[in-house]
């Protein structure tokens, strides 16, 4: 598999943006500058598409980016309604045209001008996507700290009371830019490095948008001095185990106040989540190795696959949120720890965030053969101890094993596999069972989620 001509953008905030949502929502699902073919193939006539997509599933955020220069004329009216116009207008007219062609013309996306080189993952049907419209928008950040007379990060405040050509007359406010098309998310200097900082994975990120254009859109007023007090309270309330803005149904008007953010970041507990996030960030490391050999064409099997299967599993493992890649990448640790000598240990735990998901983790220690005979041999067990997972757990969907070292080895290397149980069959089920009466997974070691997101 030849690696993707991806371009790391055009433009210094583009590239910044390509950089940060790669580190965010990694390599395999985040694209800058795609174009679309308007008919004319093979004449490099290709018509810029977006700054950014980012496809996960169902999920697809389109970002466009600006950075447009605040005018100096003395007066903050008219240099906010040119910039307005420009930095956020016209980047809102961007992404709704970039939705239009992705649920019209999914197959005419590409990652060059000339067309050449398709767009490698394959876009959901119309009536499934979910379409998050993003716009950052650079450069008022002093302006706007002056305007309001703060001292923070100079944030543009949000106001749902703010309509469409009623921006024009609210100097660095954000409300609904067009209702009637979409909902539109405003990331300006200071709250894009926050938000994507603090909710780095793509189900993080997806859900906090979800739930704040419901909020925003519902019909209340709701005000915040700025996004970064949204993702305060967001992050600080919840319920079910999901992070959420919950109010009062009868509630009319939300104010969300200023130094919320500040508050939140200093308080122990949210340091010592982000301590013990460190971990998490493993899972991130692993996806990304293998998504590399896979480019490189480096795996043991699986370099012959097309993308869009290679990306099938690794998908799965991309979809657990941040606290989620924490606990298993602790579950991994644990078992490569406990593992006995000259003996293979497996455990099994189930997905927190994902139903009829689990993985499968296999300790294997090296023999007297060699590193390739090694691999083979583990990738063989991997596979056994995946079907008898299956076989204890009738209604999952996905297991995806991995494979590895005990931790006191001086070098480590993983195995990855998916499997979808949709191709279970009567001879799947007769050899899970021969497997098990010999011994597989005979008493399994099942793990729930237990870890604390804010540990005490």
């Amino acid at each position: 598999m030849m690696s993707p001509l991806k371009s790391a953008g055009r433009t210094a905030s583009e590239k910044y943006l390509a950089r940060l949502c790669e580190k965010s929502f990694l390599r395999l699902w985040s694209y800058a500058n795609l174009y679309r073919d308007q008919g004319q193939r093979g004449k490099g006539d290709g018509k810029e598409l977006c700054d950014l997509l980012v496809l996960f599933g169902s999920d697809i955020i389109i970002f466009s980016d600006k950075s447009c220069h605040l005018t100096e004329s003395g007066d903050d009216f008219v240099d906010w309604r040119r910039w307005f116009r420009r930095a956020i207008q016209k980047s809102a007219n961007q992404a709704f045209g970039a939705e239009k062609w992705i649920r019209e013309h999914p197959n005419r996306i590409y990652l060059d001008p000339a067309c050449t080189q398709p767009f490698p993952l394959r876009f959901p049907s119309p009536d499934q996507c979910r379409i998050h419209r993003v716009v950052v928008a650079r450069n008022a950040s002093r302006r706007s700290r002056e305007f309001f007379g703060r001292t923070g990060s100079g944030s543009l405040m949000l106001n749902s009371g703010v309509v469409c050509e009623g921006h024009l007359a609210r100097p660095f406010t954000i409300g609904l830019i067009a209702p009637t098309k979409g909902y539109v998310h405003v990331l300006d200097d200071s709250t894009l490095d926050v938000i994507l900082g603090e909710l780095d994975t793509i189900t993080d990120f997806t859900a906090y948008l979800t739930k704040k254009e419901s909020l925003i859109m519902s019909n209340r007023l709701v005000i915040a001095a700025g996004e970064e007090e949204l993702l305060a309270y967001y992050l600080t309330h919840g319920e079910n185990g999901e992070h959420d803005f919950i109010f009062d149904e009868h509630t009319d008007a939300i104010w969300f106040d200023e130094n919320s953010w500040v508050t939140t970041k200093t308080d122990a507990r949210y340091v010592a989540k982000k301590n013990a996030d460190r971990v998490s960030y493993l899972w991130d490391m692993l996806i990304e190795t293998y998504h590399q050999h896979f480019l490189d064409g480096t795996l043991l099997e699986g370099s012959n696959l097309v993308i869009t299967d290679h990306e099938i599993g690794l998908r799965i493992m991309a979809s657990e949120p941040r606290l989620s890649r924490r606990h298993l990448v602790q579950a991994l640790g644990d078992v490569m720890e406990r593992a006995p000598p000259g003996k293979a240990m497996a455990r099994t735990v189930m997905s927190r965030d994902r139903s009829g998901v689990a993985y499968v983790f296999l300790i294997v220690p090296p023999d007297d053969g060699t590193h390739d005979e090694y691999r083979k041999l583990r990738r063989s067990m991997l596979w056994a101890y995946c079907l008898v997972a299956r076989l204890h757990n009738p209604k999952l969907k996905y297991v995806v094993g991995i494979g590895a070292e005990p931790m006191n080895e001086p070098e480590h290397s993983y195995d990855l596999l998916c499997f979808d149980t949709s191709h279970w069959a009567p001879a799947l089920e007769a050899e899970a069972q021969r497997l098990h009466d010999q011994g597989i997974l005979r008493r399994p070691t099942l793990t729930h989620h237990r870890t604390l997101e804010y540990p005490e």
